[in-house]
């Protein structure tokens, strides 16, 4: 390893520990390295951060951050916890699967894990606390519910990946969908297993003395009438998917429309949200893309240096020196990229290593597209791994609760989701089917 990628992964360590800000920790590791190390004119820093977020690609970041803060207070997430809630409120631990579908029904529309933990967290993290859930419990249920929206289309890492390895961004979503719904379904059966075991939120038995035909029928009832009233809320994938599966529009265009779609549907037809708060809305949605445009600018620069010193070559040596077999130097990937989003949010982890492994990629022949999809899979569940678990901190702000007490629930959890990472490695038919 060169004196420079020592000097900037030591500087990077030590100001992750002592609390630097992630983004002012990357960027002042890179020019402190670059200036005493390298040969490297210090102009490359502002041409490498602004070339970093001066894409067409990456505007759909912003677009879907606005998109998902209008949704959670103009009154489309409420009507979707309504509709979970007619499709699957009859079972044990019903509550907890309300938030799990409502979680990946949300993932669909904001494309973001955080944003999909913040908003159906605080919808149903005091529903569940009312209902007898540990506010515990309750809290880590809704932050690996969370971790579906990364994955599920349109999804914030799939558009990162696709303009960092310039691979489609269209065949990501499609690859995004079953795993996507696959994960969310076993997270959801975790719910089940342990409300059974806790004796939490039991089935009632009044449904179960009802007859069968007469059950479905009142089921099939609320179902409707959850349809009529979350209409223009439930169309609103429809229109962005299918916008950017029949052509009509690019990832970035579908983001915009989604703003667009999100502002007159939560002004004009459900009545929500009045001028003040959609001007509220704006402005947190500003700072966020701040601080993200910040650390997306500054992780190329450091991908950058990290390629100028022959970093990617480096990490290829390495892993075909440990085997030549995919399978190994796959199971390898997924550990550090496991490590990885301990540490670092999902932005900066994509940016940063999904150049450094692209030539691994190529020379073993992994399909890019399945990779992006195992990437973000991976990344998704370092949303709840501490120390730096971006969900876990919003969940325990929602609940008000200290981060430690969700550690004991996390553990089945993260078991269930290394089973479903590794299935997704190894299976790539699940991510390519509709590719």
């Amino acid at each position: 390893m060169s004196e420079a990628i020592l000097v900037l992964l030591i500087l990077l360590v030590v100001m992750l520990m002592i609390g630097v800000p992630v983004g002012f920790a990357i960027g002042g590791a890179t020019m402190i390295s670059m200036f005493y190390c390298s040969d490297l004119n210090m102009v490359v820093n502002a041409q490498y951060c602004y070339s970093g977020i001066f894409s067409f690609t990456v505007m759909a970041i912003p677009f879907f951050m606005l998109a998902g803060s209008i949704m959670s207070t103009g009154g489309i997430a409420k009507r979707i916890v309504a509709f979970a809630s007619a499709l699957i409120d009859f079972v044990t631990g019903s509550l907890g699967c309300v938030s799990m579908l409502a979680c990946m029904f949300f993932g669909a529309l904001s494309g973001s894990g955080m944003a999909t933990t913040s908003a159906i967290g605080g919808m149903m993290i005091p529903e569940m606390k009312e209902r007898g859930y540990d506010p515990s419990y309750a809290a880590t249920l809704v932050c690996f519910g969370g971790t579906v929206g990364p994955i599920i289309p349109p999804s914030l890492s799939f558009v990162l990946y696709g303009a960092t390895t310039k691979t489609s961004v269209p065949d990501l979503f499609k690859a995004g969908i079953l795993p996507g719904i696959f994960i969310g379904l076993a997270f959801l059966a975790v719910n089940i297993v342990v409300c059974k075991r806790t004796g939490t939120d039991l089935r009632e038995k009044n449904s179960e003395d009802l007859s069968l035909g007469r059950f479905w029928l009142n089921r099939l009832k609320r179902l409707w009438i959850s349809v009529k009233e979350g209409f223009w809320a439930l169309l609103s994938p429809a229109i962005i998917l299918g916008g950017i599966y029949s052509g009509i529009f690019t990832p970035t265009e579908a983001a915009a429309v989604s703003v667009v779609y999100s502002i007159v549907v939560s002004l004009f037809v459900y009545r929500d949200m009045d001028w003040k708060a959609l001007y509220k809305t704006f402005v947190s949605a500003a700072v966020l893309n701040g601080v993200t445009s910040f650390l997306l600018g500054y992780s190329t620069v450091f991908s950058t240096f990290m390629t100028f010193e022959q970093v990617p070559q480096m990490i290829t040596r390495f892993l075909t020196t440990v085997s030549d077999n995919p399978v190994v130097v796959l199971l390898l990937i997924n550990v550090i990229l496991l490590a990885i989003g301990c540490f670092l949010d999902t932005v900066p982890a994509i940016i940063i290593m999904a150049p450094m492994l692209l030539p691994t990629l190529q020379m073993f022949n992994i399909n890019p597209i399945h990779f992006g999809v195992v990437m973000a899979v991976n990344l998704a569940f370092g949303l709840c791994t501490p120390p730096y678990g971006c969900n876990l901190f919003v969940g325990a702000a929602v609940a008000k609760i200290k981060m430690e007490s969700m550690f004991k629930w996390i553990i089945p959890f993260f078991i269930v989701s290394i089973i479903l990472l590794l299935i997704l490695t190894y299976v790539p038919a699940i991510s390519l089917v509709f590719v």
